[in-house]
């Protein structure tokens, strides 16, 4: 594949995203590109939207859908866009898919998708909202953040979740959907799913079935909360993993011990430490990630968790970091704090390559001082200070429904309290 523009991107050219509201987007992060609910799968793959968006990364322009890559590499930080045509990465979709069509107008067979089919959720992660789960019942806590952004969650969730705790399944009984995504099971090399949580999600193990007779030459992969291993009646990892080439695992895991019992709400992080090696034991899984979504929160534990998912729980460290709200960005810490998060990774990227597992695995060094260059810069890129108040507010008004305390775990933000 040689393409020189300087704004190219795989991803319109090898699969689609969904998310639980029904939008379907070119990828993970993009902007919505259609709507499940007035279109088939089908039809958005070649609609006006997409074509566009194919022309402009192949002509060195910017589409608006993709804002949200472009913006992280304005700031130093490596997007998805990037690390999936830089092709460092095994998983890297030019090294996956090197003989991809580049035009305009496609067919209907492309080889990836990265799924979320509703907000089921066992976990009210407080970076998240109910579009993603169904134990996010504080919403009305946290709204007013969202609302001086004038973020599109607002309006959605309103429309959506009218009720707390309601559950989001669009795509359940939609045959815009499951027709469509009937026709591409031949097709597909690469099915990702996130949430909600798929492992405690039927309608993920129904398409699980659709998927097992072309099993051989699928790849699956998950973004995870670790929590569950599956569900009653024989849909479990166990009954189904085994059925596909290979599988991927990306646990979220938003800090160690008490950090992550804080920010992921309902969580344990002792159980899905013993999940994660029980996980490991599968045969046919070919890595498990630990996911780490970098915000104000945790940036300051960001060096320990790497040292420790790489050294004490053998897994790899991936991090992005949280878009929305504002108010919980990293980017958020008085200056001081910034500086105390950025020393300490500097720290732990000196001595990285010192480490077992990186001497034994070459690529697993160059991933991890990737991730932590790419916090660093993303802390030095700009300064969010004036949300700081915002963040504080944000999180004691959870507390105050969630038995939990900001304070308490995170000492070190007394003094700027």
């Amino acid at each position: 594949m040689n393409n020189q523009s300087k704004t190219f991107c795989m991803h319109p050219f090898t699969g689609l995203a969904t998310r639980e509201d029904g939008a379907v987007k070119v990828c993970c992060r993009s902007l919505p590109v259609g709507n499940i609910k007035c279109q088939s799968l089908e039809e958005i793959w070649n609609n006006d939207t997409m074509r566009k968006v194919r022309f402009q990364v192949l002509n060195n322009e910017r589409p608006d859908v993709c804002k949200p890559c472009f913006d992280l590499e304005d700031q130093g930080v490596e997007s998805l866009r990037q690390r999936h045509i830089n092709g460092i990465i095994p998983e890297a979709r030019i090294n996956l898919y090197p003989n991809v069509l580049l035009q305009e107008i496609l067919p209907f067979e492309f080889p990836t998708i990265e799924i979320k089919l509703n907000n089921l959720c066992n976990l009210k992660c407080r970076m998240c909202n109910p579009l993603d789960s169904t134990n996010w019942k504080d919403w009305d806590k946290v709204e007013p953040f969202y609302k001086k952004e004038n973020n599109y969650l607002v309006g959605t969730i309103r429309e959506l979740v009218d009720t707390p705790g309601k559950y989001i399944g669009t795509f359940d009984d939609s045959d815009n959907w499951w027709t469509s995504f009937e026709k591409l099971l031949p097709h597909f090399r690469r099915v990702e799913f996130a949430g909600g949580e798929p492992l405690m999600d039927p309608q993920h193990y129904r398409i699980l079935d659709m998927l097992k007779p072309y099993g051989k030459n699928i790849e699956i992969k998950y973004a995870t909360n670790g929590t569950t291993l599956g569900i009653n009646k024989g849909r479990t990892i166990h009954d189904y993993w085994p059925h596909f080439r290979s599988v991927a695992v990306n646990v979220s895991m938003d800090g160690i011990h008490d950090v992550y019992n804080y920010i992921r709400g309902n969580g344990d992080f002792n159980q899905v430490e013993e999940n994660i090696k029980e996980i490991k034991k599968i045969p046919n899984v070919s890595r498990v990630v630990g996911a780490f979504t970098a915000q104000a929160g945790n940036i300051l534990q960001a060096a320990e968790c790497i040292d420790y998912f790489i050294n004490k729980m053998d897994i790899i460290f991936y991090s992005h970091r949280v878009s929305y709200p504002n108010c919980l960005s990293a980017q958020v810490l008085p200056k001081e704090l910034k500086e105390i998060a950025i020393q300490r990774l500097q720290e732990v990227k000196l001595r990285v390559d010192t480490w077992d597992a990186v001497k034994k695995n070459v690529l697993l060094g160059k991933v991890t001082h990737q991730q932590i260059q790419d916090n660093i810069n993303y802390l030095q890129a700009t300064d969010q200070n004036n949300l700081w108040q915002d963040f504080l507010d944000f999180n004691l008004a959870l507390d105050s429904t969630r038995n939990q305390s900001l304070l308490s775990v995170m000492p070190e933000f007394k003094k700027y309290a």
